[in-house]
């Protein structure tokens, strides 16, 4: 199947703009133009939502919880709602938004396929990057970025009858970077996470907002000390960790390679298994590309000669989810 370009451009750290191409979602096929409301939520059905968002439409709210960062969200609800539908937190890039995010048709379309609740939180700095290096943010309950989306999340989960079982997130890039930031700091509220051309959690740790060391892979660690730095997220936690999936180029020249290394190494610490797989796909979903298997918790697929504007493999990273 052909990578499918939707127009998209990311602008990373000290990058430049590059194109996104997304997969499995044809141009055109999106839901609603987002400033037109359709078939608003009702608030009658018992167990369904308890406020009125307008469905099919992409919705900003407001003062849906702690939000020490004041970070902007929009919610999605589709014309189908699932009862006691799942969540996904769709995170974009760094330079980009939530309504780009929201404009590349992908996470609206498969929630209007699969009846699910988007969350579509946009990053407050004006670089439109991530906090993901201050302590607050890294840590449970405790401030940042992080907290703004959670908050978003529980708000939705209140409020819209959310799953709080199938509470997922998914990001590029800087918003990979959240991913991993999310399912370490908050393991209590994520059942799974897919970073697309991300970090591990708490590599970018420290005072800037740019980590020269970790994005070039320089910040090489044992699997027990990344290991260490997710347990240290939620001090005292003893329940289930979410689940992990990790997607990387070999050619990324912005986040390195090896960070796909040293995510592999937290994430099988974290779940307690082998760095040696236990099962390998060759050419999935594309040629080239590897998947590798340790357990059903842990899943790393390698992107052979490619670079950091990967395409954002939908149906995959559904399959993920189980939606």
């Amino acid at each position: 199947m052909p990578l499918l370009d939707l127009g998209v451009n990311v602008v990373d750290n000290c990058t430049t703009a590059k194109p996104l191409a997304f997969l499995g979602i044809l141009p055109g096929q999106g839901p609603p133009n987002p400033t037109t409301p359709s078939n608003p939520t009702t608030t009658s059905t018992p167990g369904g939502p308890t406020v009125n968002i307008p469905r099919s439409t992409f919705t900003e709210i407001n003062n849906f919880g702690p939000n020490p960062n004041n970070v902007r969200v929009w919610v999605y609800v589709p014309a189908k709602l699932a009862a006691n539908p799942p969540i996904l937190a769709a995170i974009h890039w760094c330079s980009g938004t939530a309504l780009q995010m929201y404009n590349t048709n992908v996470f609206n379309t498969l929630a209007e396929q699969k009846g699910f609740i988007v969350i579509f939180p946009e990053a407050p700095a004006s670089t439109h990057c991530w906090d993901v290096n201050t302590d607050a943010t890294l840590r449970h309950d405790a401030g940042g970025d992080s907290l703004g989306i959670v908050s978003a999340i529980r708000w939705a989960i209140t409020n819209l009858n959310g799953n709080r079982s199938r509470v997922y997130a998914t990001g590029i890039s800087s918003g990979a970077m959240m991913t991993n930031v999310l399912m370490g700091a908050y393991p209590d509220v994520f059942a799974a996470g897919s970073a697309v051309a991300g970090v591990p959690y708490s590599c970018y740790q420290g005072p800037n907002a740019w980590n020269t060391a970790c994005a070039m892979g320089q910040l090489v660690k044992t699997p027990q000390e990344w290991g260490n730095a997710v347990r240290s997220g939620y001090p005292g936690y003893t329940g289930a960790r979410p689940k992990m999936q990790f997607w990387h180029g070999t050619n990324d020249n912005v986040l390195y390679y090896q960070n796909f290394l040293e995510e592999t190494k937290q994430w099988t610490n974290v779940h307690g298994v082998s760095q040696t797989p236990t099962n390998t796909v060759q050419n999935y979903p594309y040629a080239g590309w590897t998947r590798y298997d340790y357990g059903p918790n842990v899943m790393a697929i390698s992107a052979q000669g490619v670079g950091h504007d990967i395409a954002y493999p939908a149906t995959q990273i559904m399959e993920w989810f189980g939606l």
